[in-house]
């Protein structure tokens, strides 16, 4: 069985690193997201909240637990501590696998686009290659001349 223990806010990785020093197993999920200026970067699934497992240790001792820096304390109910089954954790770190998989292209080679902002607003060309994470190549054609150009991700969508 897993216990579920509050963190103190955005210290998930300080609770986690601090739990497993003292030899506990300690599972936090993470998921991929993108922020505002479209980089990937791990949040918590659970913000907040990481899984402490209680198999390896002979009596745990909760005031060595709630005293680790990054940890608020246990979550309850009443005087019962909340805990999570091991099938529970298996399906979550599925979901997390499946959450965290490889982002697939949002653009395909020689796909039709067409710029949503920026001076070329309204414009097709066709999609050549990524240029770094942010960034891609056009093939734009405009006034009976072909010309790549580079832009960023965000400024082009699918026709």
């Amino acid at each position: 069985m897993w216990y579920l223990l509050k963190t103190k806010p955005r210290e998930e990785v300080r609770a986690v690193t601090h739990l497993e020093n003292q030899n506990f197993t300690v599972y936090c999920p993470w998921i991929d997201k993108l922020d505002k200026a479209g980089k990937i970067k791990k949040e918590p699934l659970f913000p907040g909240y990481v899984f402490l497992n209680n198999e390896n240790v002979e009596g745990i001792n909760y005031t060595k637990v709630r005293s680790t820096r990054g940890v608020a304390n246990f979550v309850r109910f009443g005087i019962n501590h909340a805990q999570a089954s091991d099938e529970l954790i298996e399906r979550i770190k599925r979901q997390e696998d499946l959450l965290c998989a490889e982002p697939k292209e949002k653009f395909k080679i020689n796909q039709l686009v067409e710029f949503k902002e920026g001076p070329f607003k309204y414009l097709q060309g066709i999609y050549l290659s990524k240029s770094g994470d942010e960034r891609c190549i056009i093939l734009l054609s405009f006034l009976s001349r072909s010309q790549k150009v580079n832009v960023a991700q965000k400024s082009i969508k699918s026709v």
